[in-house]
């Protein structure tokens, strides 16, 4: 499919999103994790800037390719961070959003990141407790050098909730913070919502979604190394 149509098919999705996003005041960040390059061309091309990487051997390799193409674009880092892939981290990402330990954010310099936080006792998922952030808060800003904008989660799917938002959790645990001066001024970025409940994390003050097949389509299959 020539450019021009993979752009054509993505412009109602994005147009709708990037409104949501405006009225709301929040940020729409484009998962590409498994897009194809022209996808993500397609994309750049519609207006998004915001682009994210799951992946850090495909984060290298798409950018490798595309980022002359794509000059204005602020690349973030979602996925999980493995010990010996931090240093392709350090340096040219606009957010890493994925810190839950303080030896992972020694390695980041002066990285810009948000603190995952696990929210619903998902177990598999990487975060930290919230009980446990103020400690690592603490620990990260006297003994690294990176910057942190915010708090970051993934929680379990919408339709599991109950009683329970974790979004308003989220702003809850971001307003305690600050509050306490453990988070600086500059300091109270709250990325969530993807996909399925990107709508929900608008309306409790999301300043980051993080949205791939509502806004992209769907994914190829995933590689054997993944």
């Amino acid at each position: 499919m020539s450019i021009d149509k993979v752009i054509e098919t993505l412009r109602p999705a994005v147009e709708r999103i990037q409104a949501q996003c405006t009225v709301k005041q929040g940020k729409l960040i484009a998962v590409i994790k498994r897009q194809p390059h022209s996808t993500i061309l397609a994309a750049y091309h519609l207006g998004l800037r915001d682009f994210a990487h799951s992946y850090v051997q495909e984060a290298i390799d798409c950018r490798t390719e595309l980022e002359h193409l794509m000059p204005d674009a602020r690349w973030h880092f979602i996925g999980r961070i493995q010990s010996n892939k931090t240093r392709h981290l350090v340096e040219d990402w606009f957010r890493i959003h994925s810190v839950d330990r303080l030896k992972t954010a020694r390695r980041l310099g002066k990285a810009s990141i948000l603190i995952q936080v696990r929210l619903g006792g998902e177990h598999s998922k990487a975060g930290v407790e919230p009980a446990e952030l103020e400690g690592l808060i603490d620990q990260i800003r006297t003994q690294t050098d990176v910057q942190i904008k915010g708090l970051m989660a993934l929680p379990p799917p919408r339709y599991s909730w109950g009683e329970t938002h974790y979004f308003a959790e989220l702003a809850t645990w971001r307003d305690r913070l600050m509050t306490l001066g453990c988070l600086p001024t500059d300091g109270g970025e709250l990325s969530m919502g993807t996909s399925g409940d990107y709508l929900d994390a608008l309306t409790h003050g999301a300043n980051w979604i993080r949205v791939g097949t509502a806004l992209l389509g769907e994914r190829l299959a995933p590689t054997v190394s993944e």
